[in-house]
C-alpha cells in the first residue's frame, strides 16, 4: 500500500517538494477534489508570482492594483 497525503494546501505542497530528496524515477500523483479549483489555484499562484517580478520595473500602480486584486480573490 502506498502512503497518503490528504488535506494539504498547495504552498504546504510545494514546501514538501522543495525540501525532498526523492529517487530520480518517483512518480507523484497529485489529485483535486474539484479540477476546477485546483487549476485555478495554479493559476492565481503563477499569475501573482508574476506581477512579483514585474514590480519596480515602472508599473508600480498596475503591478499594485493586479495584486490587491488576486489578494481579495484569495479572501474569497
Amino acid at each position: 500500500m502506498m502512503p497518503t497525503l490528504e488535506h494539504i494546501t498547495v504552498s504546504e505542497f510545494q514546501n514538501l517538494l522543495n525540501h525532498s530528496k526523492l529517487p530520480p524515477k518517483t512518480r507523484l500523483t497529485v489529485t483535486f477534489e474539484d479540477d476546477k479549483t485546483g487549476i485555478e489555484i495554479l493559476k492565481r499562484k503563477r499569475a501573482t508570482e508574476a506581477m512579483q517580478k514585474l514590480k519596480g520595473s515602472g508599473n508600480g500602480k498596475l503591478v499594485a492594483a493586479l495584486l490587491e486584486e488576486r489578494h481579495r480573490d484569495k479572501l474569497r
